[in-house]
């Protein structure tokens, strides 16, 4: 377990962070909601599977994990939720930088059997693109954090978390790492040392800016 002293806020008032876990997410749920209430009403008696209950799972998973994040505060971790990034409506369900490094977690709600080898993924025996998608996200923060910072190097760690699934990971991907909600916090403390005390501090700065993510 790590032993850090907590990280001071940036002087800067202009940010994109400070949101919740799964803010977009229940944002569109609303939308859709309030868009068509009597549909929603039906659609949520008969238990039906419709994009506003989509949406609503999606922000579910993100509070999930939002929650089983927070006690990494209190190791010197800091936690920015939603991030988002460009003016196109990409952002990052949860943004962790902390003694072992930066992380990027994409979180999806799949209470159903999840199956990995390497490069390959599998949803209830269908392939998806969750991997390549959590590589994309991690490479563009990344990128984004070394522009800020000015950095010759930066190690991201990618993270597809789970949650609820029934999860079967025959070996691991090469560049991202895939966990449940049982198993996040587990191996986040268990991850060397990487980030001195100043390149902490940067970073953490860097990523609470509003002009790192334009």
């Amino acid at each position: 377990m790590f032993s850090w002293r907590k990280q001071t806020q940036p002087a800067s008032s202009s940010t994109r962070t400070g949101r919740r876990p799964g803010q977009s997410a229940r944002e569109r749920q609303t939308q859709l909601q309030q868009a068509a209430p009597i549909k929603t009403f039906f659609t949520r008696l008969l238990g039906m599977k419709t994009e506003e209950w989509a949406w609503g799972r999606g922000a579910a998973g993100e509070e999930r994990v939002g929650g089983l994040l927070e006690p990494l505060r209190e190791q010197g971790w800091a936690i920015e939720h939603d991030v988002k990034i460009g003016a196109n409506g990409a952002n990052v369900d949860h943004l962790l930088i902390g003694p072992p490094g930066v992380f990027v977690l994409n979180t999806k709600y799949v209470a159903g059997n999840v199956w990995v080898a390497g490069p390959h993924l599998q949803i209830r025996g269908q392939p998806t693109d969750y991997l390549e998608k959590a590589e994309a996200e991690a490479k563009r923060i990344r990128e984004k954090l070394m522009s800020a910072t000015r950095r010759q190097a930066l190690w991201v760690q990618g993270l597809l978390v789970f949650v609820e699934p029934v999860l079967k990971v025959k070996f691991q991907p090469r560049h991202v790492a895939v966990v449940t909600d049982a198993t996040l916090l587990p191996f986040l403390r268990q991850q060397p040392q990487k980030l001195g005390q100043y390149e902490l501090d940067e970073l953490v700065q860097a990523a609470r800016r509003e002009d790192t993510w334009q």
